[in-house]
């Protein structure tokens, strides 16, 4: 059953829902709807689905009185996928989500606003939406969508087509990932490295990169929570570490063996650059956790010494929201 705070703005609700703990010990969620699905202009999903690494068909599922589909499985660099990503199903069938308690809080949510689910962690929880006209909704898991966390909904004869996102022969692959476009001009930048599991990870700075020695390798990092990050500089010119929306910044440096360290805490993203050299592409990400959320998480800054420097005191930081509607991909 619907929450009393169904009617509060969207991040409203998202920030009651984590605070809550919605889905610790609840029961049994499953919400029922019959709305019509709104068909969108644009019938093909190639866009989409740009930065979703899990959906290989429309599967079709026309004939069945319900279609499960899981929230949390396997897929985007880790459990932030929809299994199957994207369903053709007849109006009136009742389409099932449930959470595999895998990827962290999850919920669903149509972007044409004809549907949205409360925040789940639980392995269990349901929810669930019947469509009763033909159409496409595209829909996505809130907090994870910069991630790839979407979904499609196909209902009756709607005209849909998923091209190059689903493989097709002759198709090219899928923009990378550049995160609102913060990647868009590094040149460097190839995948997000997973380096989950390890308690400090390493990124020189001042690597070959965007016309010389400019570049962070690797450009883009995933982490655990409490992972300290140590940048190392291995190049011959004067360079820096700034996240001015999080607050660390390093000392303009020069010479090989510096070192800036940041230990990050709970779940987030870090969109960080050389101030010098940022609009070259020498910029990075940090992705951490289950990536953007919308508790900020305080921690403190660890700071290491390098060749002759040794940076100044802690201060506080968190990790910022960063939940946008935009599809984060290249066009």
């Amino acid at each position: 059953m619907a929450s009393d705070n169904t009617q509060l703005p969207v991040a409203r609700r998202r920030f009651l829902a984590a605070t809550a703990g919605v889905a610790a010990g609840s029961a049994l969620g499953v919400n029922l709807l019959s709305q019509p699905v709104a068909a969108q202009a644009d019938s093909s999903l190639e866009t989409w689905f740009a930065n979703t690494d899990n959906v290989t068909e429309l599967v079709d599922l026309r004939g069945k009185g319900t279609v499960d589909i899981a929230v949390g499985s396997a897929g985007n660099g880790g459990s932030f996928g929809f299994e199957p990503a994207a369903v053709r199903v007849d109006p009136g069938t009742t389409v099932r989500w449930t959470w595999t308690g895998e990827g962290g809080m999850h919920n669903v949510v149509a972007k044409d606003g004809s549907f949205e689910s409360e925040f789940y962690s639980t392995a269990g929880e349901t929810f669930e939406f019947v469509p009763d006209a033909a159409g496409v909704t595209r829909y996505a898991c809130a907090p994870h969508e910069m991630m790839g966390m979407k979904g499609a909904l196909v209902v009756g004869d709607a005209d849909a087509a998923l091209g190059a996102a689903a493989g097709e022969a002759g198709g090219d692959a899928a923009p990378k990932e550049t995160f609102d476009g913060w990647l868009s001009g590094t040149d460097n930048y190839d995948e997000v490295v997973d380096m989950r599991g390890k308690e400090q990870v390493t990124v020189d700075v001042g690597a070959d990169g965007n016309g010389g020695a400019f570049a962070f390798e690797p450009a883009a990092i995933h982490v655990d929570p409490g992972t300290t990050v140590v940048w190392e500089w291995v190049g011959d010119k004067a360079y820096d570490v700034a996240d001015p929306d999080l607050g660390y910044h390093s000392d303009l440096l020069t010479g090989a063996g510096n070192r800036f360290a940041v230990e990050f805490g709970g779940h987030g993203l870090s969109t960080y650059e050389c101030t010098a050299y940022g609009e070259q592409g020498m910029r990075g990400v940090v992705l951490v956790g289950n990536g953007p959320d919308p508790v900020l998480s305080p921690l403190g800054k660890v700071v290491t010494g390098g060749v002759a420097t040794v940076l100044g005191a802690p201060f506080l930081y968190g990790l910022r929201q960063h939940v946008k509607d935009t599809t984060r991909t290249d066009a």
